[in-house]
This record gives structure tokens, sequence and C-alpha cells, in this order.
């Protein structure tokens, strides 16, 4: 811990350096935040006024005197109440008068009654602030024409309304303006924090290699566990002090709005009591700090790849906007915290600033929100950790290597892609599924899933062709040992009933996904079985293993080692199937196949391993009364605590066997030792 404070006290006075950082830090969330709150109810509270003191002008034909003149008296009747200087004017010729006035008005009448007809332009201000208060006038004036007419036949309003309704909202006002700006509020915080701990992490990791000082640093008698430890706490601590300052000043300017409100309204419509939400200060604080935590985290782990600060900003924008993205997430009126979302990291954070401002905070899904996010951060820092364990992250040429972009001649033979290749790669097929797959799916779901399936066959076969990579060697095209397969097979089984649980508990945490999941499916079961195999197990069996676990993780494990290799391209093959239920049994598969990979020396028993599991889905979907004869397991709809439990302690138990039958120890493996 000495070694460590010694560290700290290093990276915060590296940091002070860049006076940036300060600026971004204090400036940002003390000074600009009550500016941009305030500032623009200022300003809409001097739109408002200059409004309400504009005298706004109404035309009128001159042959419609007599109407106009009727309809200027409940004007004058009702000014008051309506609050806008309204002047008619009569004009000859509409055309030539445009420029004095802000609506036109036309009346006509026939046996049904009087019709007003109101031209104006919603883009400009006045004259859609002046139609407004016609149409508050129309009414005025519907109301006491028909007063009069009932009066005249002996009536009352009670004979047009034989039946009333009345409804009374149980949301205070100071609830519903808390849940309308909660959500903005939220994003704001969320990016204030990010903003906080971006440059300190650049500096941090970046800012090290490029004034040549990180060769040194590794030098000294300390470990890498201790070095990105005292950099995570400095950056933290930056992220942390504008997150805190954020949160004051944030919640100063609410304060404010929420405490003008309330001098200008009764205690007992707005409901608010600024001391229980005062209360609620200590918890907020622990929630900003724990996603600062998270933030820092997730930055550092994608400037550890920069060499320049200016490769380290455009690593860092699109972590921007996905972190935008997701603050922006409470901005959706449906969308509320609870014991699903509280599991979505900074979703959850910002859903929280909006339940607080609504003044509906809960403590179970506060301490869910804060242990989530947490955990999330502790995860992060062991992968920066490993990646500071390798010198290939460190000092290689990191995003930069591009070698696609070369010409063909001038690549070597045996090239393996590099990390710049498979992020193209994976961008590249990511968008042609987006849009050419997601084109043929809207006339035909089927036709949608045969050119995916091609599309991830071609584009990894294409790359190793230009690359002049060894495709063999890339693959992992070598016959396995019988050994390897008895292995493979019990790591398969094992993996499976593991997914099986997982599959289970995401779908009660996510039934409208399960239920969209399976609705995909119902396209592709009405074609023939065998079509179906063929689309959905042999293509799948083929290209995916080739794009996942040959061109992923095979040129992962050979720049980056195996369990980048495998880690990595596990989590995209589950991202790529674009399920939230799918997501983490989907990368338990892809691990295993890849680990099976990477054991064996041999892509053939994965594939043939995936092809058996997609025919038993298939096959559970398509003849569930003969597959529940056969596996009972797969077509139940819900598994009993007895099944849970014999499935985990058989699934580890094949899967121990099988590693330990696996064991990395054949000669040919490609990978980085």
């Amino acid at each position: 811990m000495k070694k460590i404070g010694i560290l700290v006290r290093k990276e915060v006075l590296d940091i002070l350096r860049d006076k940036k950082t300060l600026i971004i830090m204090v400036a940002v969330p003390v000074l600009l935040y009550p500016a941009i709150i305030i500032g623009m109810v200022l300003v809409m509270s001097y739109a408002m006024q200059s409004q309400a003191d504009r005298v706004h002008t109404a035309a009128y034909s001159q042959q419609y005197k007599e109407e106009a003149s009727l309809f200027c008296d409940v004007y004058e009747r009702n000014k008051e109440e309506l609050d806008i200087q309204l002047k008619f004017l009569a004009v000859a010729d509409k055309e030539e008068s445009k420029d004095f006035y802000d609506a036109w008005i036309d009346f006509s009448e026939d046996e049904q009654g009087i019709h007003i007809k109101v031209e104006y332009t919603s883009t400009n201000q006045n004259s859609d602030y002046t139609e407004n208060a016609l149409q508050k006038l129309a009414d005025r004036y519907r109301e006491e024409l028909l007063t009069e007419q009932l009066a005249e036949r002996g009536l009352t309003r009670d004979f047009l309304y034989p039946v009333t309704y009345e409804s009374k909202d149980s949301v205070t006002v100071s609830e519903s303006a808390g849940m309308s700006m909660g959500g903005s509020i939220g994003m704001m915080l969320v990016v204030t924090i990010m903003l906080g701990a971006f440059y300190p992490a650049i500096d941090a990791t970046t800012g090290e290699k490029e004034r040549g000082t990180l060769e040194t640093l590794l030098t000294l008698p300390v470990t890498n566990f201790q070095m990105i430890m005292s950099k995570y706490i400095a950056v933290s601590l930056f992220a942390c002090v504008t997150a805190v300052l954020s949160l004051l000043s944030l919640g100063g300017s609410v304060l404010f709005l929420l405490g003008s409100a309330l001098a200008g309204s009764s205690e007992e419509i707005l409901h608010f009591d600024p001391l229980t939400m005062a209360g609620w200060i200590p918890l907020l604080l622990v929630v900003v700090i724990v996603t600062a935590l998270l933030i820092t985290a997730f930055s550092m782990c994608f400037c550890v790849f920069a060499k320049s600060f200016k490769e380290a900003n455009n690593y860092i924008t699109p972590v921007m906007f996905v972190v935008m993205f997701a603050s922006m997430a409470a901005m959706l009126p449906s969308l509320q915290l609870d014991y699903k979302t509280a599991l979505i990291p900074i979703v959850n954070v910002s859903l929280l600033m909006k339940q607080v401002l609504a003044q509906q905070m809960n403590l179970a899904l506060t301490g869910i929100t804060i242990g989530i996010n947490f955990c999330y951060s502790v995860l992060i820092i062991w992968i920066l950790a490993k990646m500071y364990d390798s010198e290939n992250v460190l000092f290689n040429d990191g995003f930069q290597s591009f070698q696609l972009f070369e010409k063909r001649s001038e690549i070597k033979e045996g090239t393996v892609p590099g990390t710049g290749d498979l992020l193209l790669g994976v961008v590249v097929l990511f968008l042609l599924i987006m849009y050419l797959g997601t084109a043929v799916s809207v006339r035909s779901p089927f036709g949608g899933t045969v050119v995916n399936q091609l599309l991830i066959f071609a584009v990894p076969l294409l790359a190793v062709w230009y690359m002049k990579s060894d495709v063999k060697a890339l693959f992992s095209l070598k016959a396995p040992a019988p050994k390897s397969v008895l292995g493979g097979g019990l790591l398969y089984i094992g993996t499976f009933l593991l997914m099986l649980v997982v599959s289970a508990g995401l779908t009660r945490i996510f039934p409208e996904s399960t239920q969209n999941l399976e609705q995909s499916f119902e396209d592709i079961l009405k074609q023939p079985f065998f079509l179906i195999l063929l689309v959905t197990a042999v293509m799948p069996a083929i290209g995916e293993e080739l794009f996942f676990r040959g061109f992923l993780c095979g040129s992962l494990r050979h720049r980056h080692g195996a369990f980048w290799g495998i880690l990595l391209s596990s989590l995209i093959f589950g991202a790529f199937h674009m399920s939230l239920v799918k997501l983490l049994p989907t990368a338990m598969l892809g691990a295993c196949f890849a680990y099976i990979g990477y054991a064996s020396g041999s892509i053939f028993i994965g594939s043939f391993l995936h092809f058996l599991n997609n025919f038993l889905s298939m096959a559970s979907m398509e003849y569930p009364s003969q597959m529940e004869r056969f596996l009972p397991i797969l077509t139940k709809a819900q598994l009993s605590v007895g099944d849970i439990l014999i499935m985990i302690f058989v699934g580890i138990l094949c899967g121990v066997l099988g590693i330990l039958l696996l064991k990395p120890g054949v000669p040919g493996r490609n990978q980085k030792e």
C-alpha cells in the first residue's frame, strides 16, 4: 500500500500538470450547469413575458366586419383571463397586408352555425402565440352562444352533459415535474462524470507512452497490479471529485428551480419537501462515486491501446457515444428503474436520478444499482490489470494495424490479421448484416437468415485471402485426436447444461425478449426441415466457426494470447446474436467452442458441436413431442429447483472432466504463449 500511495501521488501530479483537466473537472460542473439550467429558465420566462407584453394582430377581410365585431366583443369581455393583447385589423387585401398581421381569420356561416378559420405560421413564435389565443377566444365565443341558445329554450347546460366524468391524478405536480426533467438531469450528470474521467484516463495511460516514461515505470520495483491500481486510484479521484461537484451543482440548480416554483405555488399543490431530498444526498453521493469508478475503468481499458493523445481521443469518442446513449434511456417516459433495468450499468444511474427528482426513490433498487456498478467496475479493473500484464497490448500498434488498407502485393505471405483488421472486419460484417441482411429480412425472414450466414462465411475468407494468411494455421484446419474429441464433447455437455440454467434465469427476467425471440423463428419453422437444418445448423457450423473461432479467435490468440482470444471472440459472438436473452448463453457457448479449438488445435470439433447444438434447438421447436421423449430437459417450460441443482452439478462435473482431457499440451496449436 505504501508503494501504491507513492505511485498515486506521482500520477496525481502528472495529471495536474494539464490545466485542461482542472477546467473540465471544476468549471463545467460548478459554473456551466447552473448557467445552462437557470439561464434556460430565465430565457423562457423572458420569452413568455415578451409575448404577454407584445400586441398581437389578427387580420380579417372587411366584408366580415359584422362577424368580427361580435368576436371582438367576446375578446373585450374575456381579455383579463386570456392574458394576451390582441388587436383586430380589417384589411382590403390579404396578400398586400400580410406583413402587418400575425394571423388571418376567415368567417363563414351556414345552417350548422358560424365557422372560424385561422391561418398562421407555426414556425413563427408570434404567429403561433396568436393562434393559441384565438383558439381560446373561439372556445369562449362558442360557450357564450351555446349558453344563450339554451336559455332561449329554457334549458341548462346539464341537458348537454347527462353523464359527467371526473379523474384525479395521484401524482403530484412536483413528482410529475421531476419525472419529466429527471431523464435530462441524469444524462447531464453521467456525461459530466464521463468528461471528468476521460482526460485523466488518457493522461495516465497514453500520456505515459507519449512522454516515453512507461518503459521507465515498468522497471521500478513494483508489480503491474500496484502500478495499474495507482493509475486507477488517481484517475478515479479526479472522476469522483467531478461527480460530487456535478451532483451538488445540479442538485443546487434543481432545488433553486423547485424553490422558485414553490414560492409561486402552495406547498399543498407541489408537495415538495427539500429536507427529504437532502436526506438522499449521502446515498446519491455513493451512487455517483461508484459510477465514476465504473466509467474510469471503462475509459482506461480503451485508452491503453492508444499511442498518442490524438489517437486516444479517437478511441474514446465511440465510448462517449455509447455512454451518452445509455444515459439517454431515462428520457423515455415508459422506462423506469426496476429489478431488470437496475442490472444495466449507466442506464440504472440515469433512471435512479429520475426517480429521485420524482420523489420515488427505492432503497432496494438503489442498493442494487450501487452493487451492480461496483461489480462491473471490479470486473473491468481485472481486465485492465490483465492488459497491463501483456506487453503486446502496451507496446504494439494498437488499432492502427490496418493491414487490409495496404496493397496486396506488399503484404507478406502468412500475415496474421492485426487488431485493426479484426475491428474493421467486425464493423464491416455488422454493417452488412444491418443493412443488406435487414433489407432482405423485411420481405423474407428466412431469406435474411440465409444472407446473413453467407456474409459471415464470406467476410473472413476474403480477408485472409487478401492478407495472404496461412489458412490452415489460422483456422486450425487439423484432424483432432480422439482424446480431444471426447474432452470437447464433455466440455460441451457441461457448458450446455449451465447455459440452460442461465437461459432459464434470463427468461424470467426478460420475458418480452424471450417472446420476441420465439416470434423471430416463426417464419423459419414454416420451411421444410432439411432447409431449416441447412440454414440454421450447417451454415452456422461452417461460417460462424470460420469467422468467430478462426478469423477472430485465431488472430487474437496469436497476437494477444489465448485468454484474450477466447474472451473477446466469445463476447462478440454473443453480441452478434442481437438478443438480450441470448447474449450471455451464446457467449458461454462461444467460449466453449473457442477453448476446444485452442486446446485441441482443431476447429472441426467445435464445428460439429455447433451443428449439434443448433440441430437440437431446431428439432425441439419443430418436433416438441418427439424431443420431449428423447431429451425432456429441452422442452420443459420451467425448470424446478431440483432440475437446476442437478444440471449445475452435472454441468460442472462434465466441464471439469472435459478440460482435464483437453488440457493444452497438444503440439501444433496456433496461439501466442
